[in-house]
């Protein structure tokens, strides 16, 4: 295929894919965008690597894909029909509509219109959760810290940036592929009935338990953990402290420095959780 053979962005798609920047409508239309180059192949390697035996209704399925039809690159073509190996329409606009459909100063020329990527919490399996983590970068660059630990359970409390907002995606860098990300607007009964088989563990700067003695004599001895991590300025909210076996804390501070990026602080704590 080549790009004069892609159709034409209607204006009633436009406004639809459009819409999907807001919430509420990647909620209503169970709908989300991946933005460009990275997430798009992402996407294509989930895809080509899924069982045969998966069912079509497990599968994140494509439903559009559109390119900015000015200076387009053999490798954004090559791509965008790749994407349509599944029978996905491709649709042309030019590059100044395209730049109203992204949240990106800088579009790279192709998105993607998938179901929301939702999958199963795995049990027996370690969780991560979020606790008013309201950044969409910490969120993504988290999750796919998360990726790269293995720990693929990941929840997202009241407070937190939207799972599904393009700079989480992006953020992400694909990981939301491999990572059950799921959100509730009600944290601490949702951890109390959802995921009582766990038991929970609070990141906090006030604890006397350091993470070394968290590791070493505690998570070791259980298969059902979970980290919480809350935001920078608040910490976690009373409700889910109350839901917690106990706290610890990352050594350091050497430097008199307030506190660490939860981003960062994420990545110490997953990095001896799995080592």
């Amino acid at each position: 295929m080549n790009p004069t053979a892609y159709q034409a962005l209607s204006h009633a798609d436009h406004k639809r894919i459009r819409a999907l920047q807001k919430r509420s409508e990647r909620e209503h239309q169970r709908l989300c965008v991946l933005e460009g180059e990275h997430l798009c192949k992402e996407y294509a390697e989930y895809r080509e690597h899924q069982p045969a035996a998966t069912t079509q209704s497990s599968i994140i399925e494509i439903h559009s894909v559109v390119v900015a039809d000015e200076n387009l690159s053999p490798e954004i073509s090559a791509l965008a029909n790749a994407l349509a190996a599944w029978g996905t329409p491709v649709f042309s606009t030019s590059a100044q509509k395209f730049a109203l459909l992204c949240d990106t100063a800088t579009p790279q020329g192709i998105l993607a219109v998938i179901d929301l990527p939702e999958r199963p919490i795995t049990g027996g399996e370690p969780l991560l959760v979020l606790d008013g983590v309201a950044d969409p970068g910490n969120v993504g660059t988290i999750i796919r810290t998360a990726d790269w630990f293995g720990v693929r359970n990941v929840l997202l409390g009241q407070g937190c940036a939207d799972r599904f907002h393009p700079k989480v995606l992006r953020a992400t860098m694909g990981a939301v592929f491999r990572c059950a990300v799921h959100s509730t607007q009600n944290l601490a009964p949702t951890l109390r009935t959802s995921f009582a088989e766990y038991t929970l563990w609070g990141a906090s700067l006030q604890s006397a338990q350091t993470l070394e003695t968290l590791k070493n004599e505690i998570i070791q001895e259980r298969n059902n953990y979970g980290i919480v991590m809350g935001s920078e300025a608040r910490g976690i909210s009373r409700e889910v402290l109350e839901c917690l076996a106990g706290t610890f804390k990352i050594r350091g501070g050497a430097s008199g420095g307030e506190s660490l990026n939860v981003a960062i602080a994420a990545g110490i704590i997953l990095h001896q959780m799995t080592a």
